[in-house]
C-alpha cells in the first residue's frame, strides 16, 4: 500500500497542482474579461466553447495514444512511445488546420448558430482571429505533456504551464486594460496574451523533446509513416477521437440552449463553468496516476494489480471528490462577487455551483472510470458508446425540452443534465466489473 500510495502521488501531485495553477490563473482572466461586462464574457465565452471542442478532440487523440504509451511505458519500450507519438501528431495537427479556417475566417458565422445578440457576435469575431493561431501550437503541446506525465515525468509539463499560464495572466492584465504607453485593447488583448503564451509554452516544449533528456523523444524518424502501425493505433484512438469529439460538440449544444435562453444565462453558464473547474483540479491527478497504474499492469500483464489499482484508485476518486464538491459550492460565495454583471447573474450561478458541487463524487467517477480505466485497457468502443448514449441519448433531449420547450429556469435545466450523469455511471459500473477492459494491447 505504501508504494502504491507514494507512486500515486509521484504522478498525481504535479498534475493537480498545475491544474490548480491553470484553474486559478483562468479564473483571474476570467475576472478580467468580466470586467468588460456581460457581452464580453458571454462572447468570449463562446469562441473558447469551440476552442474546447478542438481541445477535447486533441485530449481523444492523446488518450487514445496514451493506451499505447502507458503500456509501452510498462515494457520500458521507448522506441515504440517515440513512433506512437509521431504517428499521432498528423491527426491533431490535421484537426488544428481545420479549426483554424473556422475560427479566423468564418468566426461570425458559428457565432451565428448560437446567439442573434450582433454584439456578442462582432466581439467574439475580435476575439477568435488571433486565437486562431494558437490551435497549432496547442495540439503539439497537448501532446507532448500528455506522453511526459504517462512516463512519470509530471513535474516538467507543471512547470511549462506554470511559465504559460503566468505569462498569459500578466499578459491580460497588461493588454485588456493597458499600462503606460500599451492603449486598453479589451478583447482583443486577452486572445493576443493567449496566442503569446501559446507560443512560449510550444517553445519549451519543443526545447525538451527534441534535446531528448527526457523518455520522450521526438526526430524526424518518428514522423515516417508507417500504415500497419497506424492502423493498430487507431483501432482503438478512433473511438477515443470519436468519444471526445462527440462529447466537446453535445457540451456545445448545452451552451446553444443556454445562449437561446438569453445572453445572461449564457455568462452564468461561463462563470459557473469557471468556478465548476475548481472540482476538477484533483480529478485531472487522479485520471493520470489512474491511466499510468492501470495501463503499465496491464503492458506487463499483471492483470490481477491493474484490477487491484483501478478499484483503490475509484474509492479515493469519489472520496477526494466529496471535498471538493463542498470546496467550490463555499467558494462560490466569494468568487461571484467579483464579477462586473448584474445581481440576477450572479443569484443563478450560486444557485448552478450548488448543483454542481452536490454532482461532484458521481461526475469525477465517470471521468476516471472511462477517462483512466476502460481506456487503459483498450475498451474505448464501450467507453464511447456509454458516453455518447448518456449525453446524445438522454442529457441534450431533456436538456432542450427543458430550456426550449417547458422553458424552465437555468437552474433547473442543470437539475435535469445531471440525469445523463446518473445513467453513465450505471452503465459504467457495469462494464467495469464485467473485467472486458483488462487487456495487453501492444503485444
Amino acid at each position: 500500500m505504501k508504494k502504491f500510495t507514494k507512486r500515486m502521488l509521484s504522478i498525481a501531485i504535479p498534475i493537480t497542482l498545475q491544474n490548480l495553477i491553470s484553474t486559478g490563473l483562468n479564473l483571474v482572466d476570467n475576472l478580467m474579461i468580466g470586467q468588460l461586462g456581460t457581452t464580453a464574457i458571454a462572447s468570449v465565452g463562446l469562441i473558447n466553447q469551440i476552442v474546447f471542442i478542438l481541445n477535447l478532440f486533441t485530449f481523444g487523440a492523446s488518450s487514445g495514444a496514451g493506451i499505447f504509451v502507458a503500456q509501452y511505458w510498462g515494457k520500458k519500450d521507448n522506441r515504440n512511445i517515440e513512433k506512437t507519438l509521431g504517428h499521432i501528431i498528423y491527426v491533431t495537427m490535421g484537426a488544428a488546420c481545420v479549426f483554424f479556417v473556422l475560427l479566423y475566417v468564418f468566426p461570425e458565422s458559428i457565432l451565428r448558430v448560437f446567439t442573434s445578440d450582433l454584439a456578442v457576435i462582432e466581439t467574439g469575431a475580435v476575439y477568435a482571429r488571433p486565437v486562431a493561431f494558437s490551435t497549432f501550437l496547442t495540439s503539439f503541446s497537448f501532446i507532448m505533456a500528455m506522453a511526459l506525465r504517462t512516463v512519470e515525468k509530471a513535474r516538467i509539463p507543471m512547470y511549462v504551464s506554470l511559465v504559460a499560464l503566468s505569462i498569459n495572466t500578466v499578459g491580460n492584465y497588461v493588454l485588456i486594460f493597458g499600462f503606460g504607453s500599451i492603449p486598453a485593447m479589451g478583447v482583443m488583448g486577452a486572445s493576443i496574451a493567449t496566442l503569446a503564451s501559446r507560443v512560449i509554452e510550444f517553445t519549451i516544449f519543443f526545447f525538451i523533446i527534441f534535446k531528448g533528456s527526457t523518455p520522450i523523444r521526438l526526430r524526424l524518424t518518428s514522423l515516417r509513416f508507417d500504415g500497419i502501425f497506424f492502423r493498430r493505433l487507431m483501432k482503438y484512438a478512433t473511438p477515443v477521437i470519436m468519444n471526445e469529439f462527440f462529447w466537446s460538440v453535445g457540451i456545445a449544444v448545452y451552451s446553444l440552449v443556454m445562449a437561446r435562453m438569453g445572453t445572461e444565462f449564457l455568462a452564468a453558464r461561463n462563470i459557473s463553468s469557471t468556478i465548476e473547474s475548481f472540482g476538477f483540479v484533483i480529478f485531472g491527478g487522479l485520471a493520470a496516476a489512474t491511466v499510468v497504474m492501470v495501463g503499465s499492469e496491464l503492458g506487463r500483464n499483471n492483470f490481477e494489480q491493474a484490477k487491484n489499482n483501478a478499484r483503490k484508485l475509484l474509492q479515493l476518486t469519489v472520496i477526494t471528490a466529496l471535498f471538493t464538491g463542498l470546496t467550490i459550492i463555499l467558494l462560490s460565495r466569494f468568487i461571484v462577487q467579483l464579477y462586473n454583471v448584474e445581481q440576477s447573474v450572479k443569484d443563478v450561478v450560486l444557485v448552478i455551483v450548488i448543483i454542481v458541487g452536490l454532482a461532484q463524487p458521481i461526475k469525477m467517477f465517470n471521468a476516471v472510470n472511462i477517462v483512466g480505466i476502460l481506456r487503459s485497457g483498450g475498451d474505448t468502443k464501450a467507453a464511447m458508446l456509454i458516453e455518447i448514449f448518456s449525453l446524445w441519448g438522454i442529457g441534450i433531449p431533456l436538456v432542450v425540452i427543458a430550456g426550449l420547450v417547458l422553458k424552465l429556469s437555468l437552474a433547473q435545466v442543470y437539475l435535469v443534465m445531471m440525469v445523463e450523469e446518473i445513467v453513465k455511471a450505471s452503465l459504467g459500473i457495469w462494464r467495469t466489473k464485467t473485467g472486458k477492459w483488462i487487456r495487453n494491447v501492444v503485444d
